[in-house]
């Protein structure tokens, strides 16, 4: 495979930092009785939220019998991304579906089978409490992505879900039209706005961990 760049659409997570931060203890291995002092060998205990950083949300984060790490399929992971730039959505704001079809034709439409990536620049905000709202998704706008045949969503958000003035997000609303229809979410995606063309070729792929609904990922962006 040839390209001419590659872009990591990932933040780094530092331990011990942020509001949800992860512990890291540096620990003997456990198969042996010890090594030279003069040698480096270390292994870690690592214990984190799973949500944390750049990280994806399996089906099975809001429904019991929906696919948890290890069952979505490596072809939800990897492929075609456009990229819509929603730059110009309002914090706080509902945006209209309007916003949503306007960045999908000026990125060329979305094809059925794409990976959908909403670009805001909220990543210049990660985990800090005193930056903007987040601009809102409306379900309309979920169900118009859904039904063009998206098979995997991101964003450089935190989240997707309705506001507090609507009654179904306690039911996470937004998250189920995604999820019963087997999509994946990718939150606080990174540095989409060093992307130079509006379709890349995308590899986000966890660790394939059964019974675990979410984790930290590396998102890579191919361009040729």
């Amino acid at each position: 495979m040839r390209f001419k760049r590659l872009i990591d659409l990932s933040h780094t997570i530092t331990p011990g930092t942020g509001s949800r931060p992860m512990t890291t203890e540096m620990v003997p291995p456990p198969e042996c009785d010890g090594f030279p002092e003069d040698q480096w060998y270390v292994m870690h205990n690592v214990s984190f939220l799973n949500h944390v950083g750049t990280h994806i949300e399996a089906p099975y984060h809001v429904l019991e019998d929906g696919d948890d790490l290890a069952a979505v399929s490596l072809e939800r992971l990897c492929g075609e991304a456009v990229i819509l730039d929603l730059t110009g959505a309002e914090p706080g704001a509902y945006m209209p579906l309007s916003m949503i079809q306007e960045a999908a034709e000026k990125a060329g439409g979305i094809k059925d089978g794409d990976l959908v990536f909403c670009r805001f620049d909220y990543d210049r905000y990660y985990d800090d409490d005193d930056g903007p709202r987040w601009p809102r998704f409306t379900a309309e706008s979920i169900e118009w992505l859904v039904d063009q045949g998206m098979k995997l969503m991101g964003t450089d958000l935190g989240g997707i879900e309705l506001g507090g003035d609507d009654p179904r997000s306690d039911q996470q609303h937004n998250h189920h039209l995604l999820m019963d229809n087997g999509i994946p979410l990718i939150e606080n995606l990174a540095h989409l706005d060093q992307l130079s063309r509006s379709r890349v070729t995308v590899f986000a792929f966890p660790a394939a961990i059964e019974k675990v609904d979410s984790f930290p990922l590396r998102v890579v962006a191919l361009e040729d």
